[in-house]
């Protein structure tokens, strides 16, 4: 038994002890000293390692637009990680929704203007990528025609066979109407018409070319006879229902040295059994591309709408008056052209017992009267009053026996007819008004009360077939309720005559809209518009517009932005960061102590344990309802496209308790104390709540595990067309390494990790609260120079490469607890020093960079010789923190950019900086903060390298001896086991 137990008792010790130690070294190993520390003796690990994140890091440069009025950065779902995984480039999507005034090619165009501390490069975009989605008006890319459309209406929705003509107006929206200048005419297209009953037949096509400033032209197609007789029945119905036409519409582009339209616009179209010509059956469709016009490929073409087609002639029916329950008026049709002759019918109820009545009329110069005209002499005696040069007039009818006509069926008979003669004035007010009573004698039985109404002559120097009202632009993007702000479209009313002129209405209209709860329009009719009170938006809402006897509609799409909105923080959980200590500033951060007893995690005199930061962004889709009731929500931009409106809403964002967070400018939240609180966006107009995003500050310690670097010598940027989305634009922003002239400056970005997973750019914190410091590896190749309170600068010595610089993090001097540095986190960062090497080489391509696609760079030492050598910087927190916060704004013309070199700041900030970067060379006081945008690029953070502090030393001094004594341990195992 003793052998047996002796036998066994041995392995299973040092089995124990084997697990023991085993336990030991992977706690050692796993601490963050280990992770975070370099080489052996405490050198610098050269071999970079590669970080790995499920969150985006990207190169944090601020990018503005210049030259648009209104204009969103976007985020596409799941992408940011794909696209922004490098420290040496970003690229983020963008929407240009309204340019400014003036903007034309080559001369003026919008641009992105994109910098990083001192450095910076600008590009125009191109004018490709200004001419928005197809079809194009064009087929030369040499213009700007942004949202340019072209939007047809047809002016009298019915045809007749007496007058078998549809007449179609089409006009330019998109473009701004306070534009300094017209179009040119090369700009505007010609457009090509088509009549369709029967795709199987031959349809009549007619031509125009948009002139003008607001791009207009009216086309008038031809109805064939034969389209208006009935189909062959047996039993012929009273009134036998034509079919519809419809009517289609194509972009034709001008041709030749005069700019003329192509003989295509005219030639009928053919269906394919009518063997069409050459030219007969070729539009420009959808794509922008030339197509057969064949039965399928209608959906090719653009439909304006229906018309209805009748028998006999399509005129306006004049209307009806009732006086009273005995008399009515029948009015003639409107208008009438000046110098005809109108005749006002008046009828009596068959059912009346009325014996003896007066009608009186009062009527406005302009028109005169001429005379009675007696319908039934058999029943009435008629006579009339008026005195010589007066506008008004009685006539006295008195029944003298039985009517025929009262027999009749019919509810109402004609008793006599006044006539009244329109003068042939030019100036002639274009609504004529009269007045009507009926009069009846003292004692007379009646139930009538004695009322006056009124009717309408509308005079007309021409010929108007009707009213078509044309906007600016058919969309309209409803931001009012971000902003609290109108957002209005302008409107005009325009007459279209028989011969096609087109004239302005300078008189008074009326208009409605036919859901105020998605738009409302002005008192005067000039604009419609949103104030922030409506919630809804709607594909093809209808405004109603109506002047003199005639009426019109407008469709409009309103989109209105998603509610809720969402908050999107890079963190949600807050915690203290472990060893970070910070100067305790009371209007800042509360001077709550650490409960922590560990030496490192005390508070030092007058500091207090550093809180992480966050940085916010506003995101939602705009949508509308769909016109026809019960369908999905329709999107702007695709349901994967969010839009960045955080620089809308700035004014609208709070913390709910601000004791335990802290905002900064809408743009960072800061960790103040334990607890819950809520980040929300307020409504401008009340104070119903749009947004909100609950925010943790926990009282878990994190610490810095990794510090990733970058060298930024020069930028470069690109852009594209988004291969997505057909509305975006995608910009590139890439940062070079390499440094190609003696003493060229070059600055740098960083990155932080913690031990959460999460990662910030350092460039967001302030300043005062560390030190950044850097060394080189190889003096012959790069030097260094450190600064305090500013970031370190890399100056070119000698031709090289690798990874030649480290950068070490520090606690700030005022809450150092001894003369040997808190290094909090360290990093090396690769540079390439090439003197007469040219920035298209390697180094502009940074690592996982994109080309430059033809975009300035400048370096650092180009830029100081430019502003004559001197650097200025940002010293006032409160500059940068607006400038941090500003660069994370994702809309144009939002942000305000506080550069120290004095350049202007564009409309549209990408991201912003709140200080520590670099601002100039020798002074990097103002790195721009960056926002999460979808990008390209490989995730590349460098593995912080620092010496040992003195409680790691003692560990692994305490660890080697524990080793060698388990050592002399299982020794005596193994002996005792073997005897």
């Amino acid at each position: 038994m003793e052998t047996i137990g002796r036998k066994g008792g041995a392995p299973l010790g040092c089995r124990l002890w084997k697990t023991l130690l085993l336990l030991l070294l992977w706690k050692v190993s796993d601490s963050p000293s280990v992770a975070a520390g370099g080489g052996p003796g405490g050198g610098p690990d050269i071999s970079q390692s590669h970080f790995s994140s499920s969150l985006p890091t990207y190169l944090p440069v601020q990018c503005q637009l210049s030259g648009a009025d209104s204009a969103f950065f976007l985020r596409e779902a799941n992408q940011e990680v794909m696209r922004n995984g490098s420290l040496s480039s970003r690229t983020e999507p963008f929407f240009l929704h309204q340019l400014e005034p003036g903007i034309s090619a080559p001369h003026s165009l919008p641009s992105v203007n994109c910098s990083y501390g001192n450095l910076s490069t600008e590009q125009p975009i191109p004018v490709e990528l200004l001419q928005g989605p197809p079809p194009h008006l064009l087929l030369s890319t040499n213009r700007v025609t942004l949202n340019w459309k072209v939007k047809g209406q047809v002016v009298v929705p019915k045809v007749g066979s007496t007058r078998p003509w549809i007449q179609v107006l089409f006009y330019l929206v998109g473009r701004r109407w306070d534009e300094p200048e017209p179009p040119p005419s090369s700009l505007l297209p010609c457009i090509r018409a088509l009549a369709i009953r029967d795709t199987s037949e031959a349809a009549p096509s007619a031509g125009c070319r948009l002139m003008g400033p607001s791009g207009i032209c009216v086309v008038r197609l031809e109805i064939p006879p034969a389209w208006f007789t009935p189909p062959q029945v047996r039993k012929r119905p009273p009134e036998v229902a034509l079919p519809s036409v419809d009517v289609y519409y194509s972009i034709i582009p001008v041709e030749g040295a005069g700019q003329e339209c192509p003989s295509i616009v005219n030639e009928p179209w053919k269906a394919p059994s009518a063997n069409p010509g050459p030219h007969g059956g070729l539009a420009m469709g959808l794509g922008g591309q030339w197509s057969t016009l064949v039965d399928e490929g209608l959906q090719d073409m653009l439909k304006v709408g229906s018309v209805a087609m009748s028998m006999g002639p399509v005129s306006a029916k004049g209307e009806r008056l009732q006086l009273d329950d005995n008399v009515e008026v029948l009015e003639p049709p409107s208008p009438v052209r000046l110098g005809r002759t109108v005749a006002f019918a008046i009828y009596m109820k068959t059912t009346s017992n009325t014996e003896q009545f007066t009608l009186r009329v009062w009527f406005q110069s302009g028109i005169n009267f001429l005379a009675v005209k007696p319908s039934n002499l058999v029943a009435w005696e008629i006579k009339q009053e008026m005195a010589p040069g007066s506008s008004s007039l009685a006539v006295m009818c008195q029944r003298k026996a039985s009517s025929t006509a009262e027999s009749l069926e019919s509810p109402s008979y004609e008793v006599m007819q006044l006539d009244f003669e329109v003068d042939n004035v030019i100036n002639l007010v274009p609504t004529q008004t009269l007045h009507w009573s009926v009069e009846y004698p003292a004692g007379t039985q009646t139930t009538s009360r004695q009322t006056e109404k009124v009717s309408h002559l509308y005079i007309s120097s021409a010929d108007i077939q009707g009213i078509v009202p044309l906007a600016e632009d058919t969309e309209i993007v409803n931001t009012a309720i971000l902003t609290g702000r109108h957002v209005a479209v302008p409107i005009k009313v325009v007459t279209v005559e028989s011969d096609g002129q087109v004239r302005e209405v300078d008189d008074s209209i009326t208009c409605s809209s036919t859901d105020v709860d998605v738009v409302k329009v002005s008192p005067n009719c000039d604009k419609v518009l949103v104030n922030g009170k409506e919630m809804r938006g709607r594909q093809s809402l209808t405004i109603k517009f109506s002047y003199l006897h005639l009426s019109a509609q407008l469709q409009l799409t309103v989109w209105v932005p998603k509610l809720p909105l969402q908050i999107d923080l890079s963190d949600t959980e807050l915690s203290q960061v472990k060893g970070w200590r910070v100067p305790i500033i009371t209007n800042k951060r509360p001077t709550r102590d650490s409960e922590d007893d560990e030496d490192d995690d005390r508070k030092g005199k007058g500091c207090t344990l550093q809180y992480q930061y966050a940085l916010v962004r506003v995101l939602t889709h705009f949508v509308a309802e769909p016109s026809d009731p019960g369908g999905e929500m329709v999107y702007m931009l695709g349901a994967d496209w969010q839009v960045d409106i955080t620089h809308l809403v700035l004014d609208q964002l709070k913390i709910e308790e601000p004791r335990i967070a802290r905002l900064i400018d809408g743009r960072i939240v800061i960790g103040r104390d334990l607890g819950h609180t809520n980040i929300q966006v307020l409504s401008p107009l009340s104070d119903s709540i749009l947004a909100e995003k609950t925010v943790t500050v926990l009282d878990d310690k994190v610490t810095i595990s990794d510090l990733g670097v970058q060298l930024v010598a020069s930028l470069s940027l690109s852009l594209s067309p988004s291969p997505v989305n057909s509305q975006a634009i995608q910009l590139t922003t890439t940062a070079a390494d390499l440094l190609h002239t003696p003493k060229q400056e070059a600055g740098i970005s960083a990155w932080i990790q913690y031990s959460d997973g999460s990662v910030t750019p350092l460039d967001i914190y302030d300043p005062k609260d560390f030190l950044l410091s850097a060394v080189s590896l190889d003096e012959n190749v790069i030097s260094v120079t450190n600064q305090e309170q500013h970031w370190p600068i890399v100056v070119a010595e000698g031709d090289g490469q690798g990874a030649l610089f480290r950068v070490e993090m520090v606690i700030s001097e005022t809450c150092q607890k001894s003369k040997r540095k808190s290094v909090l986190a360290s990093g090396v960062g690769n540079v390439i020093v090439k003197f007469g090497a040219k920035n298209d080489e390697r180094g502009v391509m940074g690592r996982g960079g994109q080309d430059d696609g033809g975009g300035l760079d400048n370096s650092t030492s180009e830029q100081r010789t430019k502003d004559g050598g001197e650097w200025k910087s940002n010293s006032a927190a409160v500059d940068r923190e607006e400038g941090a916060m500003r660069k994370v704004s994702s809309t144009t013309k939002s942000t305000v950019t506080h550069r120290a070199s004095g350049g202007k700041g564009a409309g549209g900030g990408s991201s912003s900086s709140r200080g520590s970067g670099p601002n100039q060379p020798g002074d990097y006081s103002s790195y721009p903060a960056p926002v999460e945008v979808p990008g390209t690029g490989n995730s590349e953070l460098t593995q912080p390298t620092r010496g040992l502090s003195d409680l790691e030393i003692g560990m692994y001094a305490l660890l080697g001896v524990f080793c060698l004594a388990i050592l002399v341990f299982l020794i005596n195992c193994v002996s005792f086991a073997f005897r």
